[in-house]
């Protein structure tokens, strides 16, 4: 059986690219940081594509819970096959008022906690693996609020591109997803009106769906030749 872990893998996203790489006969472990609300609604529906599944709770926010995460995994399997970081946060903060706790938190989340993450997993991934990191289009166009989640974004499409070297003697691919705008539940509290404009500067006027951002990591991991590539998929956004 090959195995795959997906951070930040409750909702949005990454539960979708769980859920299609549980429907693809992998064993997945789930994981999530906080929010135990959905989990039983969760782990019911995943029951019913498939009892091989494990979640995890744990919010990767020092060295040590890191450390925690990989050991309970290994306990699981010690040959993984995929590698899903997907785990974020962003703060909106005006610059002015942004604090330097405001942006040690989303830095340690959406741009250390994965690099710590793919190095303590090194040994656990198998020669020909892929690791995909769940960029993000503000990671390469500059947005009107949230300066940490860009900037963040912007170092894991980076830290992609270093890591290439570090693991092409195994044959293991490392590549990123930069959605745009995803219908998740992030993006529900938007006011219609914000929502509307965002739509205006997209080619194609819609958010995208979890399963179009899932459908490109299954694309990434069965096309051996994808490496070191930043797959941008944001239905053309500002094409005006």
């Amino acid at each position: 059986m090959e195995y795959a872990v997906v951070t930040g893998s409750s909702k949005g996203i990454g539960k979708q690219i769980g859920i299609d790489l549980l429907k693809q006969g992998y064993f997945v472990v789930f994981n999530y940081g906080h929010d135990d609300s959905v989990i039983p609604a969760l782990s019911e529906e995943l029951s019913h594509i498939s009892t091989n599944f494990k979640i995890i709770k744990n919010d990767f926010s020092t060295i040590e819970r890191i450390e925690d995460f990989v050991k309970t995994v290994s306990l699981i399997t010690d040959n993984i096959e995929v590698l899903v970081l997907n785990s974020a946060m962003t703060d909106r903060t005006d610059f002015d008022k942004l604090t330097i706790e405001q942006w040690n938190n989303v830095l340690m989340t959406n741009l250390t906690s994965p690099c710590f993450l793919v190095q303590k997993f090194k040994h656990l991934i198998k020669r020909n693996g892929n690791i995909i990191f769940i960029g993000a289009l503000m990671g390469m166009v500059p947005h009107a609020i949230s300066i940490p989640y860009g900037v963040t974004k912007a170092g894991v499409h980076m830290l992609a591109k270093y890591l290439v070297k570090e693991f092409c003697e195994d044959n293991i691919r490392v590549n990123v997803i930069a959605p745009g705008f995803v219908e998740t539940p992030w993006q529900k509290n938007k006011p219609k009106d914000l929502r509307q404009r965002i739509e205006d500067k997209i080619a194609l006027h819609r958010f995208a769906t979890p399963a179009e951002i899932s459908d490109a990591a299954l694309f990434i991991i069965n096309n051996n030749y994808i490496n070191g590539a930043i797959l941008n998929i944001d239905g053309c956004y500002s094409y005006k």
